[in-house]
């Protein structure tokens, strides 16, 4: 069995790879592929899974909500998934806001990146999911914050059991259900 992680951007990518060892899943059971936005990730979307040769293989779509619909976005992948045939063997999550609101919810792993000097108890007492813009919030406290380096510094340390952030637990739950099936 594979599975099919297909990721918005490349920050997502570097989190991933990061928690699928800590979940018990191995690397080598994982293809992840990277788009280069929304956009290029919806465009190959249908084509990508249609082409997939292993029958057996499993699909997971992450991309940020960017403070939208979530089950509007949610509903495009589906649509786009469900052409490709590769429906009943897929799932969607949309991270909400963004993938920062997952480093937001593991203040562990912020204070263990040491990349920030301080990390203020108001961003760390909210719930992650409803900041809108968290990158902005993380640039704040990091003067030169980037989301790919960034994500290669934090990802490490995030934990899948003790993240306050509710997308990031369905994502993970997704992860575990595509393995069991």
């Amino acid at each position: 069995m594979t599975l099919v992680i297909l990721t918005e951007e490349s920050s997502m990518k570097e989190v991933v790879k990061a928690i699928l060892p800590k979940m018990g899943v191995s690397l080598d059971q994982v293809t992840i592929i990277e788009h280069q936005g929304v956009s290029h990730l919806e465009r190959s979307l249908q084509r990508k899974l249609k082409g997939w040769t292993d029958p057996n293989a499993k699909f997971l779509v992450l991309r940020d909500n960017d403070n939208g619909d979530c089950h509007a976005r949610k509903k495009r992948l589906f649509d786009l998934i469900n052409a490709s045939g590769r429906g009943a063997q897929s799932k969607v999550r949309i991270v909400c806001q963004e993938l920062e609101a997952w480093f937001i919810g593991d203040k562990t792993a912020l204070e263990s990146s040491n990349l920030f000097r301080k990390i203020p108890a108001r961003l760390c007492t909210r719930d992650p999911d409803q900041i809108v813009q968290p990158s902005r919030e993380l640039s704040r406290l990091c003067p030169g914050y980037g989301k790919v380096s960034g994500a290669s510094i934090i990802a490490p340390h995030l934990d899948p059991e003790r993240n306050r952030s509710d997308s990031f637990h369905h994502t993970v739950s997704a992860i575990r259900q595509l393995i069991a099936m």
